[in-house]
């Protein structure tokens, strides 16, 4: 045989399959298969990877196949053909034939045809969801390996059955298998018998609804009496007999990036775009049709059905239109296709279905799980809705549920949103179990507070961040009842993990709600001192995420708003978190004196509390900010008193904690020159903070360590650590961070002598820094242009914005010391007239004049 085409030719009329048929199998065109056969076109990978499943060639010589289908290879390198007469072929195998490939399943059908060949599994069991595909992952599998049974493979469809005494007959009349009314043996003995010593695959479909009456049991009698016969069935959970195999079957790949190339082949969005072109041969998605498909894809989890259904409608109806229709509601999942079975027709028929073989406990189970929002623990789901482990196992084995590998559970989304349709028809119990479920999240999170500032910080932050769908859920029931104490309680927790995610905007917006909220419950009634505990708090909790997005006049006006309920009312657990973040935005806007006074206060009430950790938080950002301002006439004192805090917070066990104050430690030690003790610090923050996923702890790490190489002279390192400190920052969002960053990156570029660079990015954070009130660091970058103008000999202007510099109570003390070189190097070079004359003119315009004019 010299060509692919006589190949395929030949394999087509051994297995009885006409070009239609085949080409319905591959989902091409009868035109195509037809140049395919006739040497006029080479079949793409995809379409000769379907072809090789079609013709059941080996899934080991699938890779020869497909260059043999290609011309790379000749048609000789192919395993001989099997040679299968028309009879046994039209006697032994009865398997559905679909007319569309199928997709994204290459990996489950090479693992269930490895499994039917294992001669220890005689009963496996596709288990899953309807609506999922098992049949058709079945069907597929069935046929790639129906050559190894010698007797026949065999489709043996059991939806329609409505009782396991119906089995045995429908068996019977699927394989041929004639009863003999003479025969004393009952049926079930005489197909037993007629099976004993043949080799057989039975794929027996939808069983689920079977096993709520006794009898299921004769599955595992077929074993017991036949030799050679094999069990592959389809099941919305395991029959529960022994020697069963049980595969679960997941949704369809659906790509995590949102770019069209090289994401579609092989996963949930290939079977959208091909059902769309079989719904409307008009239908042609293009580049901005891809998010919504993908979301599309997320909403129905790559379940098979749900893609198919919603395809259906893009003949009326945009891709983003129907994504917005399935938010909506599940009516819209569902199709008038004839040839669909009635209960694939609609995702409420695959659920009524499911849902009718529960037991009235049974659904009210269900009921209070599906107010879970992304997944739940087994002790929530006690709690929340009384169940118990066995429940909760039933429900995974009715694939009504899912159980992942790190122990959480969680309802398909459509699964969920079709019983919280029940549910509404239970407004009682819908409003007790809401009630529930939001108190005991609400709960949570509060209890949680220690152990997030604790050793168990990283293990902490992995459940909370699971439970965050839980806890939006409960935030807004809280909100909607008017209940502000209980939204106070989590305030502790909330700061910092938002703080520890990055998540500064999520957090502003929904503090923002709840403090809307409270404050319209309150237009007519008078504060009491609950709410207005539960108003200081959020505002506080609120002024940390405005200052990390340099909103600085923002935080600064809530928190004296804070400090301004709190001071009278005596509160102290929240009166010193509003003392602290106030001293944070004073210190970066240039306020040090005023923020020194806050830091002390801080301590001291801390210690008045006994909260250990924010003692050693104050501890840090006090003697921090002392060594950088050489307040002290002694500088080792706030070292050695840095090292002390540090040492206190390795006792707490906090990583981030241990991170930061490692961080505020290299400071004190490199103004002090201490280079490598510095930089070990750094390197320590750095790992701590990986460690935690604390990008913002990092980006500050890197920055400091890019500091570190500058001082010591080594400025294309020092570049290297400030982009990945810049890059940091611009993905988080801080806008003051990348100013500085930007004006450190400059120096060391100006070392390196590239002028104009430097100008540019000295000029750019300027703008930045300027816009967001960030004084000290524009003050840092008006320092650089200095250091430029003086190189290109504009010396009186140089000294000019040197004095104003030296002038300005916001300027790092770093700043001032660099500055102050230059400023006895320039004033050396000029007469004591001309000095007093540009002192004097440095006095007529404000600071922020200058920046006007140099930006200008």
């Amino acid at each position: 045989m010299d060509t692919f085409g006589e190949w395929l030719r030949q394999q087509r009329n051994n297995r009885r399959l006409t070009r239609d048929e085949l080409a319905k199998r591959v989902g091409c065109s009868v035109a195509l298969l037809r140049k395919i056969e006739n040497g006029e076109r080479r079949p793409s990978v995809q379409i000769a990877e379907l072809i090789a499943g079609c013709l059941n060639i080996p899934l080991e010589e699938h890779p020869t196949f497909v260059k043999v289908a290609r011309g790379e290879l000749s048609v000789d390198h192919l395993s001989p053909q099997l040679k299968l007469d028309d009879a046994s072929v039209s006697q032994c195998c009865n398997l559905p034939v679909f007319p569309t490939p199928l997709i994204g399943r290459q990996r489950e059908v090479k693992e269930l045809s490895q499994l039917l060949l294992d001669p220890q599994c005689r009963m496996l069991t596709l288990v899953g969801p309807g609506g999922i595909g098992k049949t058709r992952l079945a069907v597929e599998t069935a046929s790639l390996v129906q050559d190894t049974f010698a007797d026949g493979v065999y489709f043996v469809p059991l939806a329609p059955v409505t009782s396991t005494r119906f089995i045995v007959p429908v068996i019977a009349n699927v394989i041929g298998f004639a009863f003999e009314s003479s025969n004393r043996a009952d049926p079930k003995s005489q197909l037993f018998n007629y099976l004993k010593e043949k080799q057989v695959l039975l794929l027996l479909d939808s069983l689920e609804h079977l096993l709520v009456e006794p009898g299921i049991e004769l599955l595992a009698e077929f074993l017991a009496n036949t030799s050679h016969v094999q069990l592959l069935t389809t099941s919305r959970e395991s029959l529960g007999l022994q020697g069963e195999w049980v595969f679960e079957v997941e949704g369809l790949p659906v790509p995590i990036s949102e770019t069209l190339e090289n994401n579609v082949q092989n996963t949930s969005v290939e079977l959208f775009l091909q059902r769309a072109r079989r719904a409307y041969v008009g239908f042609n998605a293009t580049p901005d049709d891809y998010s919504a498909i993908l979301r599309i894809c997320q909403l129905v989890d790559g379940l098979p059905l749900g893609i198919e259904l919603a395809a259906a409608w893009v003949r009326t109806l945009t891709c983003d239109e129907i994504a917005r229709e399935i938010e909506h509601g599940l009516d819209f999942l569902s199709v008038s296709t004839r040839d669909l079975p009635k209960r694939h027709r609609s995702m409420r028929a695959v659920f009524n279905q499911s849902w009718r073989l529960l037991s009235d406990q049974e659904q009210t189970f269900l009921f209070r799980l599906s107010e879970f929002q992304g997944g739940f623990g087994r002790e929530a789901a006690e709690i929340v809705a009384g169940t118990t482990v066995t429940v909760l196992s039933l429900f995974v084995t009715k694939s009504l549920i899912r159980r992942s590998g790190s122990g959480r559970y969680d309802l398909h989304e459509l699964i969920r949103q079709f019983t919280a349709e029940q549910f509404a028809e239970r407004p009682d119990e819908q409003i007790a179990t809401q009630a529930h479920h939001a108190k005991y999240y609400l709960k949570y999170f509060n209890q949680a507070n220690d152990r997030l500032r604790s050793s168990a910080h990283q293990e902490t932050l992995s459940e909370l961040t699971a439970e965050m769908d839980n806890f939006r859920a409960a935030w807004d029931w809280a909100i909607t009842h008017g209940e502000f104490a209980l939204i106070e309680q989590t305030m502790h927790l909330f700061v910092w993990f938002y703080d520890c995610r990055g998540w500064f905007q999520e957090g502003l917006d929904i503090l923002g709600e709840a403090i809307n909220a409270l404050e319209t419950a309150h237009k007519q009634l008078p504060f009491d001192r609950t709410n207005l505990v539960a108003l200081a708090h959020m505002l506080t909790a609120r002024s940390l995420l405005a200052y990390r997005l340099a909103h600085y006049e923002q935080a600064k006006a809530m928190l004296e708003r804070s400090l301004e309920i709190l001071r009278p009312l005596n509160e102290p657990r929240v009166l010193g978190e509003s003392i602290y973040f106030l001293g944070q935005v004073l210190d970066v806007t240039g306020d040090y004196s005023k923020a020194l006074e806050l830091y002390s206060e801080g301590v001291e009430i801390a210690k008045a509390i006994d909260d250990r950790w924010y003692t050693a938080l104050c501890l840090i950002n006090l003697n921090g900010l002392v060594a950088i301002t050489h307040v002290s006439d002694k500088p080792e004192n706030p070292h050695e008193r840095l090292q002390s805090a540090v040492a206190d917070c390795r006792l707490i066990g906090d990583p981030r904690l241990i991170a930061f104050g490692l961080r505020m430690l290299s400071q004190s030690a490199l103004s002090l020159e201490r280079y490598d003790e510095a930089r070990a610090a750094l390197e320590e923050s750095a790992a701590l903070s990986i460690s935690i996923g604390d990008r913002w702890g990092l980006g500050t790490a890197y920055r400091g360590l890019g500091v570190v190489a500058q001082a010591q002279g080594e400025h294309i390192q020092a570049v290297k650590m400030f982009q990945k400190s810049l890059d940091t920052f611009t993905e988080l969002g801080g806008t003051w961070w990348v100013a500085r960053v930007l004006a450190d990156t400059s120096r060391s570029i100006f070392k390196l002598g590239n002028d104009d660079e430097a100008e540019r990015i000295w000029r750019k954070s300027l703008r930045i820094a300027t816009e967001n009130r960030g004084t000290p660091v524009a003050l840092e970058a008006l320092a650089g242009i200095a250091n430029l103008e003086a190189k290109q000999g504009n010396i009186e202007h140089a000294l000019k914005l040197i004095l104003i510099i030296l002038d300005h109570p916001a300027s790092f003390q770093e700043t001032k010391d660099r500055i102050s070189d230059l400023r006895a190097d320039l004033e050396a070079r000029l007469s004591p007239t001309l000095i007093e004359a540009i002192q004097a003119r440095a006095g007529e315009k404000t600071f922020e004049a200058i920046v006007e004019d140099l930006l200008n």
